[in-house]
């Protein structure tokens, strides 16, 4: 009885080392690494490089935490229509996972990945269409499936002018090229040249606007500001309008032209001017009246004066803000003529209007 009492109780401690305390669970299985797919895959095309941009996953199918997908494979797909199975177009080593460092998560991992796209896809359907995506493989080549999908178009782009100058004038910068190699567009294509200006040394373009292209050309920029450095290019883009769907490829820009808006340009001259004198009750005074000068950098007016044979003088103390001013230094009997000129913000100064007339009666 005492033998089968301590076999009892060795039995009860095997079972406990082996169980551990307490009611036993469900077996888990191990996780099978199978990293979610990627869903914010991105692609951009500038000539023939699609740029693809994606967030590597930190999390399995099974909610686990990644540890090891050695690789990702990128895809591509010719037509629009969703791709079942990856065709490979090439691979990415995936960098291995970090851990967590003072109990936060590390940063998301970013991952780029440049493809050519070969020029017969161009030539044989121009107005054809390319799907990428990206599938995560794990150390047993196996994968939860792909990404989503991004729709790239494959249509040709056109060269660049070869030549590109930037002059400034007066009421703008004109920008002109020469050489440029513009073959007719293929059907449901558009070719045109995209004229860019960013501040010199800055690399952050603006478009300007859209142009026919040519062989040789020009567009006058009246949006720039004086006194800058800008640097200007030609960006050649086509416009794809094909199987429903409105699209835009860059191609490469042309080499930059430099200009410097130094304003040496003054604004033009005043017109329509009037004089009237008046003294009702008052001290006589001549009233002067003339058309607004439009140009933008308008800082004001000056006005002039003289008698007889003397030479014009300046009378405003200040530059004059409106088209218009009051001159209360007159002296009965005496006959005026007065012209005005406009000045820029930087004291670019026009010649003078034409002269007007106006006579100080001696008697009120």
């Amino acid at each position: 009885m005492r033998r089968r009492l301590e076999i009892l109780l060795g039995c009860i401690s095997l079972l406990t080392i082996l169980t551990g305390c307490g009611t036993p669970g469900a077996p888990q299985l191990p996780s099978l690494q199978l990293a979610r797919p990627v869903d914010d895959l991105t692609a951009s095309r500038k000539g023939d490089k699609v740029e693809l941009d994606w967030t590597l996953p930190r999390k399995n199918t099974d909610r686990t935490l990644v540890k090891n997908i050695p690789q990702t494979q990128i895809c591509r797909h010719g037509g629009t229509a969703l791709m079942s199975g990856c065709t490979v177009v090439g691979e990415v080593r995936n960098p291995k996972p970090e851990e967590k460092r003072n109990g936060e998560q590390p940063p998301a991992v970013r991952m780029k990945y440049v493809d050519t796209l070969p020029a017969q896809l161009g030539e044989s359907d121009p107005a054809g269409f390319v799907r990428y995506a990206v599938e995560i493989m794990n150390g047993r080549e196996r994968s939860a499936g792909l990404s989503n999908q991004v729709l790239i178009p494959v249509a040709p782009t056109i060269a660049p002018p070869e030549r590109l100058t930037a002059k400034i004038e007066a009421d703008g910068v004109l920008v002109s090229w020469t050489g440029g190699n513009v073959p007719p567009a293929p059907k449901g294509l558009t070719y045109r040249y995209r004229v860019l200006r960013s501040p010199a040394g800055a690399n952050a373009y603006l478009g300007l606007a859209d142009v026919e292209p040519e062989a040789e050309g020009y567009y006058l920029d009246k949006t720039f500001a004086w006194e800058t450095k800008y640097d200007y290019r030609i960006l050649p883009v086509t416009l794809v309008h094909s199987q429903g769907v409105d699209m835009t490829v860059e191609g490469d820009d042309s080499k930059p032209a430099e200009a410097y808006t130094r304003d040496i340009y003054p604004p033009s001259e005043p017109a329509g001017l009037q004089a009237v004198f008046s003294s009702v009750g008052q001290k006589p005074f001549v009233d002067l009246t003339w058309a607004p000068v439009t140009e933008s950098d308008l800082a004001g007016y000056n006005v002039f004066r003289r008698s007889g044979d003397s030479e014009p003088v300046k009378i405003n103390p200040r530059l004059v803000a409106v088209p218009s001013y009051r001159d209360e230094s007159v002296v009965p009997g005496m006959t005026y003529r007065y012209s005005v000129s406009a000045v820029d913000l930087r004291g670019n100064e026009s010649g003078r209007s034409a002269e007007t007339t106006e006579t100080v009666p001696n008697h009120q």
